[in-house]
This record gives C-alpha cells, structure tokens and sequence, in this order.
C-alpha cells in the first residue's frame, strides 16, 4: 500500500512539474512569429477614395486609435484588465510612428490577416477580411492623406505587456487569417446586402454572438449563436462583464421590441428601447449615415432567430 502511495505520489509530482514547466514556457516565451506574403500594391488616391476613406475610419479605425483629447489618429492605453496592458499604435503621418513603418502592402496584409510587420498576430485587431478592395484602398490612402486625423503626432506608447492569458491564446488560439485574393464591392443599393457587410465589417458579431471562442472570421455567419448575444463582454472600467445582447429579430428577446428608429438611437446614443443606458463596453457609431444604419437593422430581420433572453445589463462576476 504504502508503496503504490509512493508510486501515485511520484505521478502527481511529475504531473504539477509538467504543468509548471508548460506554464513557464508560455509565460516567458516569446510571442509566436508567422510568416506571409505581402501583397504588391501601391495606393494611388483621388478625391472620392479619400472621402471615403475618411467615412471608413472615422467610423471604425478611429473608436480605437483616435487620441482621448485629440482629433487625431494618435493611439493610446485601449485596455488593461483580462489581457495585460494594450496600447493601441499612433496611426498618424509621424516619421517615428508604426503608420509610417508601413509599406501599403504590409499595410493591407495586417488589415486583412492581423498580422503585422513583425511576424506576430496583433490579436486585439478586427480582421477586415470582408472589407472590399476598393475600401481597403481607401482606408490606406486615407491614412497617407494630410487630412487633419492622420496628421503627424509624435505621441509614443510603450510596448504592449501582454499577460500570461494573452500569451496563452496566442500560442493556442489566436492565428492570423488567410489572405484573401479579391473582395468584390458590394451593391449599396441592396440594403441587405449592404447590412451584412457592415455588421461583418465592423465586427458587430464578435461581440454580439454567442462567445468569442466560437467566432467564425472566414465565414461570420457560421460563428456560435451568431448574432444571439450573451457573449461576456469587459466592462470599461474592468469592474466586471456583461452579458451582450440578442440581436436576432426575436419578438421578445431581440430586435422585436426595436424599431427602425429605436435601433439607431441605440447604435448611436448607447439607448435601449425603454431609454435606459446599454453599458459603455457598447461603441457608440455615431458616424454612421442614416442609410448606413437602417441597412444593419435591415440585414439583422433577416438572420435566424435565436430564443435567449438576456437580462438588460445583466453582469457575470
């Protein structure tokens, strides 16, 4: 007896040895490296694309990398809770920013893959798989344009400090997503068709499904619970996470109670059908036109319904 105590003893020690080995290689290697083909392109921009350029990033780009107290693309402290310290770059025509130590290429590689110049996966970064050559184009000549959000900021961020769970996911997890060879522009004029490429476009189903891990970036409409809420979303200030609501159109649970109207004040104003507040991890996108947004709610009466209630603010400890 004492002798299989010794042996099954031996076994968990190797076991925990095993575990922390696992755990310290995770912890103190370094973040994985990926190689990929950077496409050839050079961007040549007239008026139109910079108009649209601007439209595009002030309506998503700049939620993340425009200063707090600027009118500039000058990045800034994004988060600190759950992943260890995240500064989003200076996007801005600085010599010394990561905008400009990028070629349009490497540019257009990081947006559609999240890879960056480095090798490694910039895992916070929407993948604009889905966004159409003619707007990836506009997006970049935009950056390039002496348009007063690009313009030169010599703010300087330290370097990301991922912790031990972002190291984790990005050994594991977090890969960057294929290249694709051509994306078609989309009929505007269709405003389904139209909505479904916003809501792809401005990731609102990653936040808005089931869970993160379930998150399709290839095929978004085949992510888990797609558009059915209840995915755990941080709070700004970190305190907790609250549950993401249901934006099927289900009668009760869903876009049923919203309007076309109601829907816009929520996307634009952070207010619920009933006027009280969406919590704050919720982006306002009050750069969308009127057509923009009527599209999204157009598109999201027509994915399948999806039977969750979700308490309004509902948090999980």
């Amino acid at each position: 007896m004492k002798k299989a105590l010794k042996i099954l003893g031996m076994v968990l020690l190797g076991l925990v040895v095993i575990v922390l080995l696992g755990a310290a290689y995770i912890n103190f290697s370094p973040i994985p490296k990926h190689e990929a083909e950077v496409p050839a392109i050079t961007i040549k921009a007239d008026s139109a694309q910079l108009a649209r350029g601007e439209h595009l990033v002030n309506v998503s780009c700049a939620l993340c990398h425009k200063g707090k107290n600027t009118n500039q693309m000058e990045g800034g402290l994004w988060r600190e809770k759950d992943f260890g310290e995240v500064y989003t770059p200076n996007l801005t025509l600085h010599p010394d920013s990561k905008l400009s130590q990028y070629s349009d290429g490497e540019l257009a590689l990081m947006l559609r893959t999240g890879l960056k110049k480095n090798g490694e996966v910039a895992f916070f970064m929407p993948r604009y798989m889905h966004l159409s050559d003619e707007d990836l184009n506009a997006v970049i000549a935009f950056l390039r344009s002496e348009s007063p959000l690009p313009r030169p900021s010599d703010k300087q961020w330290p370097e990301r400090k991922p912790n031990y769970l972002a190291k984790l996911l990005t050994k594991v997890a977090i890969k960057p997503t294929p290249y694709p060879e051509t994306v078609a522009a989309v009929d505007f004029n269709d405003p389904v068709a139209h909505g479904r490429y916003l809501t792809h476009n401005l990731a609102c189903y990653h936040c808005h499904s089931g869970s993160f891990d379930g998150i399709n970036e290839v095929e978004p409409t085949a992510s888990a619970g797609y558009f059915g809420g209840g995915n755990p979303i941080l709070k700004k200030d970190g305190s907790a996470k609250v549950l993401s609501s249901n934006l099927t159109p289900h009668p009760d649970h869903g876009l049923g109670k919203y309007s076309p109207e109601l829907f816009a004040k929520a996307v634009r104003t952070g207010k619920r059908h009933d006027g009280s507040n969406l919590d704050h991890s919720m982006p306002l996108f009050t750069n969308l036109t009127d057509a923009e947004v009527n599209a999204m709610y157009a598109y999201l009466q027509t994915v399948p319904v999806i039977d969750n209630a979700i308490e309004p603010g509902a948090v999980v400890k």
